[in-house]
C-alpha cells in the first residue's frame, strides 16, 4: 500500500511539474515575442498596407455610390486623424517603416478598418 501511495504521489508530482514547466515556457515565449519586436505589434509598414487596402475598398464603394454622406464624413475624419498620427510616428523614427506602430496609430488604424468593414 505504501508503494502504491508513493507511486501515485510521484505521478502527481510529475504531472504538476510538467504543467508548471509548460506554463513557464509559455510565459517566456509570450514575453520573448512581445519584446523581440521592440514594443510589439505590427511595423508601420504593415499597418500602412492594411489601411491602404481598406481605403481602396472604401473609395470603390464611394465611387459606386454605396455610402451615405455621413458615412463618408466619418471615414474621412478618422482617416485624417490616422494619417496625422502615422506621419508623426514616421517622423519620430526617421522614416523607418520597419519600426513598430505606436499604440495611437494602431488604435486609429483598427478604428478606421472596423468602420469601413461595418459599412459593407
Amino acid at each position: 500500500m505504501t508503494i502504491h501511495i508513493l507511486h501515485t504521489m510521484k505521478s502527481i508530482f510529475i504531472r504538476v511539474g510538467s504543467a508548471l514547466l509548460g506554463l513557464a515556457l509559455l510565459i517566456l515565449t509570450a514575453t520573448g515575442c512581445a519584446t523581440s519586436s521592440a514594443g510589439g505589434g505590427y511595423p508601420l509598414k504593415v499597418t500602412q498596407m492594411n489601411v491602404d487596402w481598406k481605403m481602396t475598398a472604401y473609395r470603390e464603394a464611394v465611387t459606386a455610390g454605396n455610402l451615405t454622406t455621413g458615412q463618408q464624413e466619418r471615414v474621412n475624419a478618422t482617416y485624417q486623424a490616422y494619417q496625422s498620427a502615422f506621419q508623426q510616428a514616421l517622423t519620430a523614427v526617421n522614416g523607418n517603416l520597419e519600426s513598430p506602430a505606436p499604440d495611437n496609430v494602431r488604435q486609429l488604424a483598427t478604428e478606421l478598418i472596423g468602420m469601413i468593414d461595418s459599412m459593407n
